[in-house]
This record gives structure tokens, sequence and C-alpha cells, in this order.
């Protein structure tokens, strides 16, 4: 218990109250049981102190501490600490969330003392793992007995934990000098690679493409970057030291020459993560020989995408690289979510449908091009406008999302329209997008470093200037919901890989489908002269809720 007494700072003054009937001091030490035949646990010894109450919201909160380490030996460091203010005692079994009030994690091989916080709820800010208080916090198992009011039996990161020692008076001494983390989990801003291209502009992409010199960011870049607005980084072990103990999040590989730390690294409530998304099911569909040379309805490619997406989908992918590395996990599901990275936003509705938790389109938005791919299906031809332009494909992306209760975005590419691209950014955030990235890489893709910056703060400034609510919160209602049939999609592409369709558009099922897509359009484009805020969505069978009007259009001859 030595590290139990150390201070951080001078010792702050705490009044002698504990959790419930449980004194403030009181201390169990618990032995680990592994849950791996012959495979020992990766921790010995977990600690757990009892904290002082204190009033938030007119209602008591609980401080307490956890404390893990590798070797049953009090004189070896521990592997991390963390301190908690919570609703409720946790080693009480409850149907009630635990509710943090605040997170504090000290890490003592690293020195670092890191508070986590919700700049929306200006609360704890948990890390990303799903069901963290299920298996990152000591949990009671069913039938455990207790002594003097602590569980004999808990389980913790997928093992057992077995009451050794209960003691009592054991000093309660809170973290000073924490570096406050201020994050926000809600917008997401950042770029697909961890490096940036060397020239700093544009390079002429005619009469032959070019690609780029890339370097990889240094240390000097990252408070640039930072400034700008980017809280979003993909990082090597290496530029991780830049960015773990900063206002940002960050994404890494797990193992590698400097693998990280299990467990203390995963409590790091800015670690998102070894996958930045799932790259493009859609396209990778279209562009498979097995399918696309034998598909043939539209129904065919929405269910293969529905399935392609949750048998590709990862979420359990740490779980998979620590056992790479012989952690013993126990019963550990070590699970997260990440969006796709799509080219067919029209799919959006489908991957959801499949599992995955959100969806970011690659964003190409030039306004020419879509007034071409439009009018065929108007019955006058009309110039659009930047804004009725993005609000089509976003109206897709947000309708795709919303049933499920997922996330959307966009990522600036190369190609968009230099003088859409702002709007592309802010008009995304305006309409409640999580994921406001770009691409870094591969010839006219690329989106220059610089260009990604001017962008950012751009971004930055307008969300100051118009805050949005918390899109954890229940969605506004919306005026209009463009309802297609189960099975359909609105695509402006060249649908060549759907072989019910004649390449000619002289068979009945390429009349059904100009039917759907004019229908569409025909409510699309009444929403855009009367300023209607609307979505694009899948009538699946279930009740389509939140908005004003919902109208539901069919390829039927009559309707």
């Amino acid at each position: 218990m030595r590290s139990l007494l150390i201070s951080l700072g001078a010792l702050a003054v705490i009044p002698p109250v504990g959790i419930g009937a449980v004194p403030m001091g009181t201390h169990g030490r618990y032995a680990v049981l592994t849950c791996k035949p012959r495979t020992a646990a990766p921790f010995a010894t977990v600690d757990f102190v009892y904290g002082p109450t204190e009033t938030v919201d007119d209602a008591p909160a609980h401080w307490w501490q956890l404390e893990v380490r590798e070797k049953d030996d009090d004189k070896s460091e521990p592997m991390f600490q963390l301190q908690a203010l919570t609703a409720r005692d946790p080693l009480v079994r409850s149907a009630e969330p635990l509710r943090f009030h605040r997170y504090l994690l000290r890490i003592p091989e690293t020195g670092e003392v890191l508070e986590y916080r919700n700049v929306h709820t200006d609360r704890a800010l948990l890390p990303i793992w799903t069901d963290f208080e299920k298996h990152f916090v000591p949990v009671p198992v069913r039938g455990s007995g207790a002594q003097e009011g602590v569980p004999e039996t808990c389980s913790l990161l997928g093992h057992v934990l077995m009451l050794r020692h209960v003691g009592h008076n054991v000093p309660f001494q809170r973290f000073e000098n924490a570096k406050m983390l201020n994050l926000d989990r809600e917008l997401l801003v950042g770029t697909s690679r961890n490096f940036k291209d060397k020239e700093g502009h544009r390079l002429p992409q005619k009469p032959e493409r070019q690609n780029y010199t890339y370097i990889p960011f240094v240390a000097e870049d990252y408070p640039v970057m930072i400034e700008a607005g980017i809280n979003l980084y993909i990082v090597s072990p290496e530029q991780e030291l830049f960015v773990r103990d900063e206002p940002v999040f960050y994404i890494r590989g797990i193992g590698g020459k400097s693998p990280m730390k299990w467990p203390a690294d995963f409590y790091r409530s800015n670690y998102h993560g070894s996958e930045m998304f799932m790259d493009e099911p859609s396209i990778i569909m279209v562009g498979d020989e097995l399918i696309h040379k034998t598909l043939r309805y539209f129904s065919d490619a929405a269910a293969v995408i529905e399935r392609r997406v949750r048998e590709g989908y990862t979420p359990d992918s740490p779980a998979r690289a620590l056992e790479g590395l012989k952690v013993n996990l126990g019963d550990l599901r070590l699970q997260y979510e990440y969006p796709t990275w799509e080219t067919l936003y029209e799919t959006a509705f489908y991957q959801m449908r499949g599992g995955v938790a959100g969806i970011v389109h690659e964003g190409r938005y030039q306004l020419e091009e879509f007034d071409k791919a439009v009018a065929p299906y108007l019955k006058t031809p009309r110039k659009h406008t930047a804004e009725q332009m993005l609000r089509w494909y976003y109206a897709i992306l947000r309708g795709g999302t919303r049933p499920f209760g997922r996330y959307w975005g966009t990522a600036i590419y190369g190609q968009c329209d230099p003088k859409i691209a702002p709007d592309a950014m802010k008009l995304a955030y305006d309409m409640g997008a999580r994921c406001l990235w770009f691409w870094t890489s591969d010839h006219d893709h690329h989106m220059p470093w610089p260009e990604q910056l001017e962008l950012a703060r751009a971004l930055k400034a307008h969300a100051a200037e118009h805050p949005r609510p918390s899109i954890a919160s229940p969605p506004p209602v919306r005026d209009l919901a463009v309802a297609i049939p189960d099975g359909y999609f609105l695509s402006l592409e060249n649908l060549w890989w759907v072989r019910v369709l004649d390449p000619k558009g002289q068979n009945e099922a390429s009349a059904r489908y100009r039917r759907l897509m004019r229908r569409a359009f025909r409510e699309i484009e009444a929403a855009f002269d009367r300023g209607e805020d609307f979505d694009v969505t899948i009538d699946d069978g279930r009740e389509i809720t939140g908005y004003r009007r919902v109208v539901r259009i069919t390829d039927e001859e009559r309707g």
C-alpha cells in the first residue's frame, strides 16, 4: 500500500465520510484469479479504496480509487491508478449506471496524471470501450458475500478478484496537479494518415497525374494542428508521445516495437482505438467479380452490402491484437465502434443495418457534375446552389443513420471544388455530422496540408459562432422524410453493375427506377424551394418518426 500513501502534491483536506455504510478509508485488497486455463493473469493484485462523499447536483457522489499491480508486491509501482467520483458505489450490484462525474488517471511509469472531461457535459469522459463500466470497473459477482461491506468476489477485465484483506483508515489522497483534458467526442476533425505533403501546395494533375512527396508529422506540427482545431490523429508509437496528454484523440496500432501497455493505456479516455474506419465496403463489393458479374437486382446489392458490413466489421480488433501479443483477456470481449469510409453514400442505411457505427462520405463535391447527373430526373433542368447539392448528399447520410442512432460525416478530398469545401464542412456541422475529415495521399485524391489547416480553422471559427446542441441528445424534429422502398437506393452513378437495368434504359426495371428517381427529386426539389430541412431514408417497415411530414414514394406505375 506504499503508493496509496504517496501524494502527488499537498494532501487535500477531506472530511471523514465514506460511501454509504462503508467508511472512508476502507481498503479492499484483492488477488486475481485467471479465467484462462494454464495462463497467468496480466496483473496480480487489485486495491480498492473508499474515499469521501461530496454533493453534486444536490445528490451525494462518491470518490474511490482503483489500483492495479502486475506483481504481488507492495513495493512495486502500480500499473495505473484510477480515481473517480461516481453517483453510487461501484462495489454494490445495481442496475443503475455509475454516472461518472470525475475521472482521473495516473500512470506511474510515465509520470502522467490526467483528468478527462467532456466539453458538452462538464463531466467525466470515459474511454470508448463498449460496456466500460461492466468490464473496467470492479463489479461484484452474483452470489458474492461481503466483509465489512466489501464484496468478497468481483470481476475486472475478464478475470475474477478474490478478497484477501479488508483494511481501515487508509488515507485517501486526491491526485493533485492533474492535467485537465477537455475533449469533444461529438466533433472529430482529422486526416486519414500520419503524414503530410512536403510541397505545401497543389500539384497540377493534367496532362498527367502527379503524386506528392509525403513526410511524417513531427513534434512541431502537432501544436499547429491542434490550434487549427484538428482533434483526431492517426499516430505511430513515436508520434503518440506528442498527443496522448493533449486534449485530442488518437488512433494507433496496439502492437509493434513499442506495444501499448495492457491495461494501463486502455484506461486513457482519448485513445480512440486501433482502426479509424472500415474501408469502402460498397465500392469493394462493386469491384468484386464474384459479385458484379452475377448480381442482378437492387435488393441483391442491398442485402450483400448489409451482410458484408456485418462480416467485415471488427469492433473486437483491439482484443485480437492483444491476444496476438499473448495478453490474457480472460472472458473480456474488448470492443469499440468506428464508421465506414465510403464513396457510395447511397448505401448508408444498409450499412447501418449491417451493424457499423457510422458512415463518412468521400467528399468530391462538384456542382456542375451534380447538375448534370440530376438533370435526367427533373421535369425542367435547373442550376442548383452548392448548399442544395450538399443537402442532397447529407440528407441521405443523415436519413440512413438516424433510424439506428448512428452517426455520419464527410471527408474532403483533393477533387472537391476548393470554393465549396469550406461550406461543405460548415453545413455538415450544422446538419449534425460527427466526423469532418480529410484525405491524405494518392495524387489528385490528396488534400494538401495547408488547405486542411485552413478548412479546420474555418470550421473551428464557425462552430464557435454557431454552437449546436449535443448530437448525443435526441435529434430535433425535421420538416420532411422522403422514404423509398426497402431494397432500393437513390444513385447518381452509373449502375452498370445492377444487371436488371437495361444499359439503354428501355426495359421495365429501368422505367421503374426512373419513376422512383423522378418522384424522389420532385419531393426534394420542392423541399429546396420551400427551404425545408429534409432527410432521405428507407421504408423498411419500422415507424418513421421525428419528422413533420413523411412522403413515401414507390416505383409503381401509379404511386
